[in-house]
């Protein structure tokens, strides 16, 4: 690197102010992916087990199941 294009004061600047990194940014990305998937598993089985006990089809429970589920992919989007 030649000295003309090297600007201390640019070149040198500290990393992102709030604490955030790319990396750091990828992880918490990864945990909220990990904990909307384990909640839609608990509606699956939530579901399951209240259809087992209240009677209710198992079309209608398969619906209830993809309908909540819709609703956090939707709150909690990619």
């Amino acid at each position: 690197m030649n000295n003309e294009t090297f600007d201390p004061g640019i070149d040198n600047l500290p990393g992102p102010v709030d604490g955030y990194d790319s990396q750091s940014m990828d992880i918490a990305k990864l945990e909220m992916l990990t904990q909307r998937e384990q909640l839609m598993e608990d509606i699956d089985a939530i579901v399951e087990e209240h259809s087992y006990y209240s009677n209710m089809s198992a079309e209608k429970a398969e619906d209830l199941v993809r309908v909540l589920c819709d609703a956090v992919s939707n709150n909690f989007p990619v």
